[in-house]
């Protein structure tokens, strides 16, 4: 019996890590895990299970087979990218 509940627990445990194991593959190539968290730390989200495309030199990227860019990729975690504000631009309207 104990045998059985072991070897219950080593299989439910089996399907646990199969089932989060991610898959995402960018321009043709699967991503590992170390490229992924790196990848998922420059944009600033997670990065769902798929398979994308992304144009380096412009941060663009979509879904593989599909031309339409779906968004941008750039460093912009934690407001270090965000856009000046009127006043900062000279913008901001003055009625006196």
């Amino acid at each position: 019996m104990r045998h059985i509940l072991l070897g219950l627990m080593l299989a439910v445990l089996t399907i646990g890590e199969a089932a989060a194991e991610r898959y995402v593959i960018v321009n043709g190539q699967r991503l590992t895990d170390p490229e992924l968290m790196r990848l998922e730390r420059y944009a600033c989200t997670p990065i769902s299970n798929g398979n994308y495309w992304l144009d380096m030199s412009s941060g663009r990227w979509g879904n593989a087979g599909n031309p339409r860019p779906m968004g941008h990729v750039r460093y912009c975690c934690f407001n270090q990218c965000r856009r000046p504000s009127l006043s900062e631009r000279g913008l901001l309207l003055n009625r006196y």
